[in-house]
């Protein structure tokens, strides 16, 4: 099923920066949220090592976690608040819990993330979300002719 038929809208229409922000997001996901996870899991060191009684509560945190900020990610393409919302938090919470020495693989994740988040408030974008806000929630049918309800009320 396309986007249009799920009454989305029509994809040519979203501005380049939030397309920029949602794939900052996914990559974000994938760099940030399950690469430590799947390095952590295979015991390859990458510069940040948690204690082996922890990994089960990174995997049961973090999957879950990634898979949010996905979603959230592509709702934030249809126009959603609240994914923009969300991500905010995210972004917010991931620069402040960011660790002092920060690896390579830390840094790329943060900077996909500050990046995810500044493109998603840029003013095309705003105008984008102003627009979603004002648009129906779901696709009004057009008029082809008279209504059956009325063809039974006219003279």
């Amino acid at each position: 099923m396309s986007d249009q038929q799920l009454g989305f809208g029509e994809p040519g229409n979203i501005p380049p920066a939030v397309r920029l922000s949602a794939a900052c997001w996914v990559g974000s996901a994938v760099v940030a949220g399950m690469m430590p996870v799947i390095l952590e899991v295979a015991e390859i060191d990458f510069g940040q090592s948690i204690p082996g009684w922890a990994v089960p509560y990174l995997v049961a945190f973090a999957v879950p976690l990634t898979a949010l900020q996905v979603l959230a990610a592509r709702h934030l393409l249809h126009g959603a608040r609240w994914a923009r919302i969300l991500l905010t938090v995210a972004a917010a919470l991931t620069a402040l819990g960011a660790p002092v020495d920060l690896t390579a693989l830390i840094l790329a994740g943060l900077v996909l993330t500050l990046a995810g988040a500044t493109f998603m408030w840029l003013p095309p974008s705003n105008r984008f979300f102003l627009l979603r806000r004002a648009a129906p929630a779901f696709p009004v049918p057009a008029a082809s002719g008279v209504d059956a309800a009325l063809r039974k009320t006219a003279p």
